[in-house]
């Protein structure tokens, strides 16, 4: 067993992994649940207070819509193996005693939005199924073999109860639990370490899983990059500085809207009699001490619906300044870049003009980067979710192991009519088994196949019963 220093400060050095990763998503955390940050060109023009006092009515978190749109088509629908029947046990002895139809969608949020999430597994007591936990990047950390995305050598989970730090360090050889000291500081890279001993728990324990580290990370848009922290990064990370435009736009457009939105008028030429100059209750503009008008307002006319002006001096002229275009601060072209960018479907922001008449093969044109992260987005994610399946199965209380030819089944991401899913499927009833037919046809869920397979051994048991009842299946109703 290592010394305690050298556990000691592993922990403080994924820990320090750990804050550099929650910094980030705090950065980029406003962008998906508001309110947006200031721009920084705000702030140095010193516009801040108007900025604030404009923007809640009309900024918008547009990471949300980035992520929400590549969520929605991420989901589970089942295991697959050469071993049918062990894949079908670890989902239902695995998978759905802990709800992972539901938690997955929470996983996947997480790593839309920094790259990446944690799951935990560990073996369930007397028998109960493993038990599966679901972090994100600011209280989990997993540390790999030094230019592998593959084996994990260490994972720490940190998090904080009242005043006090918290750990737990994933090693081959075992379980390590720390905790901080009470009323520690507020900076956990510096906390002093101290074991935390649990009553009736031996310290370390045992890893139930040999050397395998029960901690797999759920990754999106990794990169080819050396190191003991594989490189993985959300959805919009790279985007901060556009989406700070469309805000900036936005805001400037709204100063025009208040301030430039109207036109104005005046009278050239004209001597305005001060008894015009009245208040709304009749009362005269003046100052009785001064003399002076009190406002530096000169209505020539008063103007009302119906009502006829009338001026004086027959040299005078009226004069209008046109209110300034808000479209000139149009952000339909930032959406553009951005839609490119993200992968997001252009249709799904704003748009200038509306969307009429656009044909169902244009949409798809539309959607078809999306369709391609998405599935470059389950390969990765894939490869995660089977290694924790793979782990969880090897705890049952009658193991299964998962062959290396296993994989996860996934709702396939485009978008396809009632229509168009039955003509596909009676195109390939008569090429492929009907179960096959439901799988990539109609996207049918491991219970749904099950669910319609004892459907039709019930109807042909029906059926050949229907037959003997009435003589027609060549057997005697009585013979044997």
């Amino acid at each position: 067993m290592p010394e305690i220093d050298q556990l000691t400060e592993q922990v403080k050095r994924l820990s320090k992994k750990i804050d550099d990763r929650t910094r980030q998503h705090e950065k980029v955390l406003p962008y998906v649940e508001g309110p947006c940050p200031t721009p920084e060109a705000v702030q140095k023009a010193r516009l801040t207070k108007v900025y604030e006092y404009l923007m809640p009515v009309s900024a918008a978190p547009w990471g949300s819509l980035i992520v929400d749109s590549k969520l929605d088509r991420l989901e589970v629908l089942g295991l697959r193996d050469t071993d049918e029947e062990g894949a079908k046990r670890i989902w239902r002895e695995v998978w759905q005693p802990n709800d992972m139809d539901a938690e997955t969608k929470l996983g996947h949020s997480a790593a839309l939005l920094d790259g990446r999430c944690f799951g935990t597994i560990w073996p369930g007591k007397d028998g109960t199924p493993p038990d599966i936990s679901l972090d994100d990047c600011t209280q989990m950390v997993v540390e790999y073999k030094s230019g592998s995305r593959k084996y994990r050598t260490a994972a720490l989970r940190r998090w904080k109860e009242g005043d006090r730090l918290y750990a737990t360090l994933y090693r081959p050889e075992g379980v390590y639990k720390f905790q901080g000291p009470e009323n520690g500081t507020s900076n956990p890279s510096s906390t002093e370490w101290e074991k935390r001993e649990v009553p009736d728990e031996e310290w370390p324990l045992k890893n139930p899983f040999g050397e395998k580290i029960p901690v797999v990370e759920l990754a999106v848009n990794r990169k080819l990059k050396a190191g003991a922290f594989p490189y993985a990064r959300g959805e919009f990370e790279h985007c901060l500085g556009l989406l700070d435009r469309i805000n900036l736009l936005t805001f400037l457009g709204l100063i025009v809207a208040f301030w430039m939105g109207f036109p104005m008028r005046g009278v050239l030429g004209e001597t305005i009699r001060r008894e015009v100059l009245k208040d709304d209750d009749g009362k005269p503009l003046i100052d009785e001490a001064t003399g002076k008008e009190k406002t530096k307002a000169k209505p020539p006319f008063e103007a009302d619906p119906g009502s006829i002006f009338q001026m004086e001096n027959p040299e005078a002229k009226l004069a209008e300044f046109k209110a300034a275009d808000r479209k000139n601060l149009s952000i339909y072209d930032e959406f553009q870049q951005l839609a490119v960018i993200t992968k997001t479907p252009r249709h799904y922001f704003p748009m200038e003009g509306t969307i009429a008449n656009i044909a169902t093969e244009t949409i798809a044109a539309f959607e078809g980067a999306m369709i391609a992260a998405v599935s470059g987005d389950t390969a990765t994610l894939g490869g995660g979710w089977e290694e924790l399946c793979r782990l969880g199965g090897s705890v049952l209380k009658n193991p299964v192991i998962l062959s290396q030819q296993a994989e996860m089944r996934w709702k396939n991401p485009e978008f396809r009519t009632l229509a168009e899913v039955a003509d596909a499927a009676s195109k390939l009833k008569d090429a492929l088994p009907w179960m096959a037919v439901a799988e990539y046809a109609l996207n049918a869920s491991q219970e749904e196949i099950s669910r319609w397979s004892a459907m039709k051994a019930s109807e042909a048991v029906t059926e050949l019963l229907a037959q003997v009842k009435n003589g027609d299946a060549g057997v005697s109703p009585t013979a044997g």
